[in-house]
């Protein structure tokens, strides 16, 4: 993952990375399909 601008503390930073891997296929297939929906949260 890069950053584009900003700061994430690395908590953060390594709560969104579980995330996106979670749900890499989902997110893949959004980004292909330009059809995007929410995405559960981490729990």
């Amino acid at each position: 993952m890069n950053i584009l601008d900003g700061h994430l503390p690395a908590r953060v930073r390594g709560l969104v990375e579980e995330w996106m891997e979670l749900h890499q296929a989902e997110l893949l297939s959004m980004w292909e399909s330009k059809e995007f929906h929410k995405i559960a949260p981490l729990v």
